[in-house]
């Protein structure tokens, strides 16, 4: 929806797409106490828990993996901007709203026409009103609007693209000489006095960090539902009850070429030239369609199985571009090449299903019953796992027998780094590292690990943060000194021989034989900081530039003979140009938010990030 949004691929790309996610309309206002609905509230705007909630569930849903605290930086960036955006006067009419509405392809008919009727369904799942809808719409495109003065106050000129061009792109010529600190080894001095001195200041390094060995039972729900007895009678009423009112469905095939909604024309141009490619292979010979799908899809769902994403129901699930095209052909017929939001599609239609059929639908119906009798159930076990945790404190072994749960006995010990380091919810972790549970040894109350699964842990044993002693220490400490002072050695050594590179001396160096280095190979092959380094290197009057390369393994001295520049250089000035023009839009971008923070007034209320603070 909004399509003029989704093309949009100014400077906070990433800030507008949570923004499309985040509405959640306006709903009732309840009276509360002053402070209690918002975590924190930018000039009028207030961002609650509610809605920041809703943002991360939604992100999910579409599949992105932002945090909760990026997602809420990017609400609170929202609501910055939506202050900015009153103050500067940035507003969009109200004759402008009910055209961008008018005009959406998701509210016309069949005629690609205008219809009341569709808006009316699309407000009323979403429980909003037109008034609501329509001042949803003004927030999102006056922030639109916010994103394109700055864009569009950018301007770049043909000789900073070619100024950027020749220095990204040119292919150096260069010998090297790396300083392996293995090489200064054996000048560096162990005695124990200097390895005790090296041991007290890294002291932190030797650290024995407190540990358990845990218990635990596992509540989980999917258990539960393979328990659940589901008869005969039970899946035919539920599916006599769906089909009365099902729609016609189609197995559907499909061969994905994917584009992303920011990529470039020519990228597009790319991915669509390569469906045709495809498409003329499947209609040389349709009956290879599925071997196609499986070397061209990149449909992670589907590719595997021959493109086969199941039986659909055109219901607006897969989008109106797919479905259209899918539910005009008839059975064994290819489509043309596609485009929809997520890219190119190659479809064809393997079956055709007017009425469902039992058989078929057996096997979800009965794994959907089992699963909501399993949710009434896994209420009722939650509760008696957590009486029996509680009656039962002096271990789990009576609690295992109480509810039929498994007594899981782990023999490592379980540190907070490495239970964090397995992905163990913080939550769980809390628990577990608990007065309650660390010194009183008591079984912890019920933990949610994930929405299935609950947790019961109990201490076994517990070790106590600690500091390893010297002497046992000794050869770790060794190691670790004779590294660290073997790296300034050679880091020193490098060092000079820059000094006399660049006073005109010649110090004897191993240099490598001379080579050239292309600016794709030295991106790939560099830290960051090495790279923009290496740029600056610009032999000069005949002589060769010297830079000495940090952030690898071993220091590595670089003798920058010559800088040639590229050849295609005139056909990348206009992506060089866009690019300067982003990075400029993104600084004048991040100038404005930092403005914003100083000028609208924020209060912070009584809602916390996380539940958990």
């Amino acid at each position: 929806m909004f399509a003029s949004v989704e093309k949009y691929s100014g400077p906070a790309k990433v800030l507008l797409g949570l923004i499309a996610l985040t509405f959640v309309g306006f709903g009732v206002s309840t009276v509360a106490a002053p402070g209690s609905d918002y975590i924190v509230k930018v000039g009028d705007q207030k961002v609650s828990q509610q809605a920041l909630n809703q943002a991360v569930q939604n992100a999910q849903a579409a599949g992105g993996n932002e945090s909760r605290d990026a997602i809420f930086n990017a609400l609170l960036q929202r609501a910055l901007l939506t202050e900015g955006a009153k103050q500067m006067g940035v507003s969009v009419s109200q004759q402008q709203l009910k055209q961008i509405i008018v005009d959406d392809p998701s509210f016309h008919d069949a005629s690609g026409k205008f219809s009341q009727d569709l808006l009316n369904q699309y407000l009323s799942q979403r429980h909003l009103s037109e008034d609501q809808f329509v001042a949803e719409i003004r927030e999102q495109f006056a922030l639109q609007n916010m994103m394109n003065l700055v864009q569009n106050g950018t301007l770049v000129s043909d000789a900073q693209a070619r100024q950027l061009v020749n220095l990204m792109q040119s292919q150096r010529t260069i010998r090297t000489v790396t300083f392996s600190p293995e090489a200064f080894a054996a000048q560096v001095k162990t005695d124990d006095a200097a390895l005790k001195g090296y041991y007290e200041a890294h002291q932190k390094d030797y650290t024995i960090p407190q540990a358990v060995k845990l218990e635990y039972v596992a509540l989980n729900a999917q258990n539960l539902a393979a328990a659940q007895p589901v008869s005969e009678q039970e899946l035919r009423t539920a599916f006599e009850q769906e089909s009365a009112a099902a729609q016609p469905k189609r197995e559907i095939a499909h061969i994905l070429f994917p584009v992303a909604q920011d990529a470039s024309d020519a990228e597009r141009n790319q991915a669509k030239v390569e469906a045709e490619k495809v498409l003329a292979q499947v209609k040389a010979d349709p009956s290879k369609f599925a071997a196609l799908a499986k070397q061209y899809s990149k449909d992670p769902g589907s590719a595997d199985n021959g493109g086969n994403i199941g039986y659909m129901a055109k219901d607006g699930g897969l989008g109106k571009e797919f479905e259209d095209a899918a539910f005009s052909l008839d059975k064994g017929a290819i489509s043309d090449v596609v485009q929809t939001a997520y890219g190119y599609h190659i479809i064809t239609i393997l079956n055709i299903q007017n009425q469902p059929v039992f058989e078929q639908e057996k096997p979800r119906l009965e794994a959907e019953l089992k699963q909501k009798k399993a949710a009434a159930e896994f209420a009722k076990a939650k509760e008696q796992l957590a009486e029996a945790a509680f009656n039962h404190p002096e271990g789990l072994s009576e609690v295992a027998k109480i509810t039929g749960l498994k007594l899981e006995s782990p023999p490592d010990w379980l540190t907070r780094e490495n239970g964090q380091a397995a992905g163990m919810p913080e939550d769980l972790l809390n628990a577990v590292f608990s007065d309650d549970v660390l010194k009183k040894k008591h079984n912890s109350e019920p933990v949610t690990v994930n929405e299935n699964t609950v947790w019961v842990v109990r201490a076994k044993e517990v070790r106590e943060e600690s500091t390893e002693s010297f002497d046992k220490a000794k050869d770790a400490v060794r190691v670790a000194y004779l590294r660290s002072e073997a790296a300034k050695l050679a880091e020193t050594k490098a060092q000079q021989a820059l000094v006399d590179l660049n006073s005109g001396e010649k110090p004897a160096l191993a240099w490598s034989p001379v080579s050239e280095l292309t600016a794709e190979q030295a991106r790939q092959s560099m830290p960051p900081e090495a790279y923009s380094a290496l740029l600056k290197a610009r032999p000069a009057a005949g002589k060769p530039a010297y830079v000495l390369l940090e952030g690898l393994p071993a220091p590595v001295l670089m003798e920058v003979q010559a800088v040639k520049a590229p050849q295609n250089a005139e056909a990348q000035l206009p992506q060089a140009k866009l690019l300067l023009a982003q990075n400029q839009a993104n600084n004048v971008f991040d100038s404005l938010l930092a403005n914003l923070q100083k000028t609208v007034k924020q209060k912070q209320g009584a809602q916390k990030i996380s539940d958990s603070e």
